[in-house]
C-alpha cells in the first residue's frame, strides 16, 4: 500500500472516529438528561407517597406505590448503565482517535520528508544540468578561442 493510500486511510479513520465520538456524546447527553428527568419524577413521587402515607393508605395503594417506585428505580439503574456504557465507549473511541491521530501525523511527517528529499534531488539534478551546460559552454568557448 502506498504512503498516500495509508495517509488517506488514516484520515478517514480519524473522521470516522470523530463521528462516532459525536454520536456517543449525543447519546450520553440524552441519557443524562433522561436520568435527571427521572430523578426529578422520582423525587416528586416520593414526596407524594410520603404525603399519602402520612394520611394513611390501603395495602393496595401501598403496593401500587411500591411497584411504581421499584419500576422507577429499575429504569434509573438502566439509564445509569447506559450512561456508564457510553462513557466507556467514549473513552475507548477517544483512545483510538488519539492513536490514529499520532499515526496520521507520523505518516504526514514521512510524506513531508519524502517530498523534501524529492525537491532536494530535483534541485541537485537541476544544478548538475546547469553545471554541465556551463561546462559545455566553457569547453565550446575555449575550443573556439583556440
Amino acid at each position: 500500500m502506498s504512503l498516500e493510500s495509508l495517509r488517506k486511510l488514516r484520515a478517514q479513520t480519524v473522521e470516522t472516529l470523530m463521528m462516532e465520538l459525536a454520536q456517543i456524546t449525543r447519546t450520553m447527553a440524552q441519557s443524562e438528561e433522561q436520568y435527571r428527568d427521572m430523578e426529578i419524577q422520582i423525587q416528586k413521587d416520593a414526596d407524594a407517597y410520603h404525603r399519602q402515607s402520612a394520611q394513611g393508605m390501603t395495602i393496595e395503594a401501598w403496593m401500587e406505590w411500591q411497584g411504581r417506585m421499584d419500576s422507577q428505580q429499575a429504569a434509573l439503574c438502566r439509564t445509569r448503565r447506559k450512561i456508564d456504557q457510553a462513557v466507556e465507549a467514549w473513552q475507548h473511541i477517544k483512545a483510538r482517535l488519539v492513536e490514529a491521530g499520532r499515526e496520521r501525523k507520523l505518516l504526514d511527517r514521512v510524506a513531508d520528508r519524502r517530498l523534501e528529499a524529492q525537491r532536494a534531488e530535483a534541485g541537485r539534478q537541476e544544478q548538475r544540468m546547469t553545471d554541465e551546460a556551463a561546462s559545455r559552454r566553457y569547453s565550446t568557448g575555449k575550443a573556439h578561442n583556440s
